[in-house]
């Protein structure tokens, strides 16, 4: 086992793939998940270290490179779950092919990709204002209420988002089955977030045989956890057999992810089953975060994993 470090952390920082890789080197990981912020420029410093062997990648997470170069960077750029946008529906298509086929020039069989989101965005912000500001902990009946009402609305406007998102795997799945490719659909930290944990679950057992499975997110689940949508070490032993990967990273309380442990909420021994596999186990930051942040988070879980 290897944790490997998210180049979404310093992407932003270098100009060249070069310069970006030999920063994470010098910190101590010989291995990396390309962002779905690396630029068309960065890709041919990486192909360069590739050959050289200097570097190892995990996985990539879509899209990758960014395929709107001059815009903001993000991870979901596309949603291939939307009825209502079929050309954005179609250009994330698209995209993710593109991605897949940079995934498979690589030799890197992961690809993470955000799928999409039921559009009950205000009603799913409110939820995590109600935690921000201590509701769920000071009037957790009331807080209750408020969780179940978002979740009748989101029921309500879930399936053509769903049905969506299948025909969407319909068309992709054959495609990164020739590419040599796994889709890991990533649990999303909010409550409007598509597949959720049931409908992801669906969706693996109708397509069993094919190339998808499901990434861990321990802030998002943690998030979720906190929201009360989802118990994270529940759900970790509900999807174990499917898990693909692990984007590792700690949430400050209530609700602040991307940071790196110790300290926060996240119980991280939970993850110890997976550490001697080949799974891949990606550190994933913040750019704000310090060098000495990451290179304590990764010390701090070989420690906690016995691999120190």
């Amino acid at each position: 086992m290897r944790l490997s470090l998210s180049t979404c952390w310093n992407s932003g920082r270098h100009e060249t793939g070069e310069a970006m890789l030999d920063e994470i080197v010098s910190l101590g990981f010989d291995t990396v998940e390309l962002g779905y912020a690396l630029t068309f420029g960065q890709a041919d410093g990486i192909r360069r270290r590739l050959r050289e062997g200097r570097i190892k990648i995990s996985s990539i997470h879509a899209f990758c490179p960014n395929p709107k170069p001059g815009s903001h960077a993000g991870p979901e750029p596309f949603s291939i779950c939307d009825p209502a946008d079929f050309r954005g529906h179609r250009h994330g298509i698209d995209a993710v092919l593109d991605s897949a086929r940079f995934a498979s020039e690589l030799g890197v069989r992961p690809m993470v990709l955000h799928a999409g989101r039921v559009p009950v965005f205000r009603a799913a912000r409110r939820l995590d204002a109600l935690v921000e500001d201590g509701v769920r902990a000071e009037k957790p009946l009331a807080y209750e209420r408020k969780l179940l009402r978002f979740q009748d609305k989101r029921a309500r406007r879930a399936p053509k988002y769903f049905e969506t998102l299948r025909a969407s795997l319909e068309i992709l799945l054959p495609e990164l089955e020739r590419l040599g490719v796994l889709l890991c659909l990533e649990n999303l930290p909010t409550a409007d977030g598509c597949p959720d944990e049931n409908e992801m679950a669906q969706l693996l057992r109708e397509f069993e045989g094919a190339p998808l499975a499901y990434w861990h997110d321990s802030g998002h689940a943690q998030r979720r956890h906190e929201l009360g949508i989802v118990h994270h070490a529940g759900l970790v032993k509900r999807m174990a057999p499917r898990i693909s990967g692990f984007h590792l990273h700690d949430v400050l309380p209530p609700l602040d992810d991307h940071r790196m442990p110790p300290g926060g909420l996240v119980d991280f021994r939970i993850f110890a089953p997976f550490a001697a596999t080949d799974l891949p186990l990606v550190l994933e930051p913040r750019p704000a975060r310090t060098a000495d942040e990451i290179v304590r988070a990764r010390d701090y879980l070989l420690g906690l994993w016995g691999l120190a």
